[in-house]
């Protein structure tokens, strides 16, 4: 359960990430990662993939070369083969529990809907259809809108600006700590759902409250 706070003040705007948040997807990043690497006879530890998560895949892919010390290889091709495999697996994906219905529990309550995530367009595309999800969102900002991804700021900056809205009064709602810290340093108030990160490495990262399911964050914002 989240940390016992008061009741969170009623947002004029909701942003919501997309993989870990919306849909079950951080499974199938990794695991189309560990594909493609175990493909070129490499292999790295579970903690590099979670240092990953919230970053665009050519970030992810600069790391994971480093951590294996992969310069030799093709970052170019090997990128090509990790959306390949994962758009594959993404064909069966999941919503994250309770996600659809507070989509449109926020529409009603906001009427604001932003979403801000570090996968390309293609993903956003094959999620957005799967789900019928187009109606409900204002703005949408993926990897290929910024020059600088999460944990920069400019991902949520550019997102509120797009909803006209302002940010202390935006709640975003995140699953990594790279997420996290991007929509603070935007000025944004956080909830952390703790679908990636135990609730205290998003607090550390800056949430401003975890929660475990979206049933739990409706209650807390009275809804």
């Amino acid at each position: 359960m989240g940390r016992s706070l008061p009741r969170i003040p009623p947002p004029e705007a909701v942003i919501f990430d997309l993989d870990g948040v919306l849909i079950d997807s951080e499974p199938l990043h990794e695991e189309a990662e560990r594909i493609v690497f175990a493909a070129h006879g490499l292999e790295a530890p579970p903690s590099v993939f979670r240092e990953i998560k919230g970053r665009t895949t050519r970030e992810a892919f600069a790391h994971l070369f480093r951590a294996c010390a992969a310069d030799g290889l093709d970052m170019d091709a090997l990128i090509a083969e990790k959306r390949r495999i994962f758009l594959d697996l993404l064909r069966e994906v999941r919503p994250i529990p309770g996600a659809l219905a507070f989509v449109r529990r926020a529409a009603e309550r906001c009427g604001r809907l932003g979403l801000t995530t570090s996968s390309d367009t293609a993903t956003l595309r094959l999620a957005f259809d799967t789900f019928a999800l187009h109606p409900y969102f204002d703005a949408v900002v993926t990897a290929a809108d910024v020059a600088r991804a999460k944990p920069d700021p400019e991902p949520y900056r550019l997102t509120t600006e797009r909803l006209g809205a302002r940010p202390a009064r935006t709640l975003v709602i995140e699953d990594s700590t790279n997420g996290v810290r991007s929509a603070v340093a935007a000025g944004c108030r956080v909830a952390g759902l703790t679908s990636s990160f135990d609730a205290e490495a998003l607090r550390s990262a800056g949430a401003h409250l975890t929660v475990a399911s979206f049933d739990e964050l409706a209650r807390r914002l009275g809804w």
